[in-house]
């Protein structure tokens, strides 16, 4: 009975979701502490307009700072390619800590990283909940977007990150990004957040330990790593094992993660193992609702009309279609045939 309770709460609270208006999220999302813009130094003068123009602020906004190619390879040198790191910052970066809710991004003309990508290495940077836009007036591989954003971020709420924890975020976004080369982004994206997230919340230091964690998750996804890979992999989350990270501070974001990139695999149509994605999925569900509000007021077509947008929240569409359907469905089927086939069409 209790059981079922909890299903029926879980189904209920999907449905819910999905049949209240968007405007209606807009009151509830909160911060508690001032958004800052970050701007890549190397813009000129039409491509900073086109950047605040999207952002929708004035450039006297006194919450504006400027990041440049120097603060990128702090963090980046010797770590990511140099085609990758090339001799300017370009990419810009909307940040607004908030309460409770994880880590939701947008990214906007950013290539080479993922919105995915950039949340769950934020989390490895020691952010715990924030929205933030990530954007540039044209193409440009994202390599920036990190570092401004972990400096909005500090400079909004006060609070100084480790250096440790950010050297490791960027190391961790660049291994992502090499994998992403070889089997996809979304793929690399789920290897390397569903691994850490097993190594941080059982506090598994041995490397043995974490070498199997690595394999296991890549075979989740279907992906054969090679030994090079997998050692690379398995030193960062070795390192990341080291820093004592407080799983309950990180888990609403690396679950948003993991939940999103399985959803944009399965409307690939690949055949994903779905092992405890049902609790993933709920806080999905609830913390991606205020998130996707936020990310509608930026209109990508006031930086170009084929700008490549891609948020944690890109499976919300897909998932509100399913919804809907069980919705739909429900005066034919009971209860928990109705919360299976949400699931199981969300997942399987």
């Amino acid at each position: 009975m209790k059981i079922l309770k909890k299903l029926s709460y879980i189904a209920l609270s999907a449905l819910m979701t999905f049949s209240i208006s968007t405007a209606s999220f807009a009151d509830s999302t909160s911060s508690s502490k001032n958004e800052v813009i970050t701007i890549g130094a190397n813009l000129n003068q039409k491509q900073k307009a086109s950047i605040l123009n999207y952002f929708g602020v004035d450039q006297n906004n006194p919450n504006i700072i400027y990041v440049n190619n120097a603060q990128e390879r702090k963090y980046l040198a010797g770590i990511a390619p140099e085609k990758q790191l090339g001799h300017v910052t370009m990419s810009s970066a909307y940040v607004v800590p908030t309460n409770d809710g994880g880590i939701n991004v947008k990214t906007s003309n950013i290539t080479w990283v993922t919105s995915s990508m950039i949340a769950t290495t934020l989390s490895t940077a020691g952010v715990e909940n924030a929205n933030v836009v990530a954007a540039a007036p044209f193409p440009v591989s994202g390599t920036g977007a990190l570092t401004g954003i972990i400096i909005g971020f500090e400079k909004s709420t006060g609070d100084k990150l480790t250096e440790n924890k950010k050297k490791l975020a960027n190391k961790e976004l660049v291994t992502t990004g090499k994998l992403a080369n070889q089997v996809g982004q979304d793929k690399a994206t789920g290897i390397v957040n569903d691994a850490k997230t097993k190594v941080i919340k059982d506090d598994i230091k041995d490397k043995e330990k974490i070498e199997k964690i690595v394999k296991d998750t890549a075979n989740n996804y279907n992906v054969n790593l090679t030994t090079g890979d997998i050692n690379i992999i398995v030193n960062l989350l070795s390192n990341i094992s080291n820093q004592n990270y407080n799983y309950k501070d990180m888990k609403d974001t690396l679950a948003n993660v993991s939940t999103n990139v399985r959803s944009n695999l399965k409307d690939k149509g690949e055949n994903i193992d779905v092992n405890g994605i049902i609790g993933k999925a709920s806080d999905w569900l609830n913390n991606n609702k205020e998130a996707n509000s936020f990310f509608k007021q930026f209109d990508d077509s006031k930086l170009s009309k084929d700008a490549v947008v891609n948020t944690t929240s890109d499976g919300l569409t897909n998932a509100k279609q399913i919804a809907g359907d069980v919705a739909n469905q429900a005066k034919e089927s009971g209860l928990i045939d109705k919360i299976i086939n949400f699931f199981k069409s969300l997942f399987n």
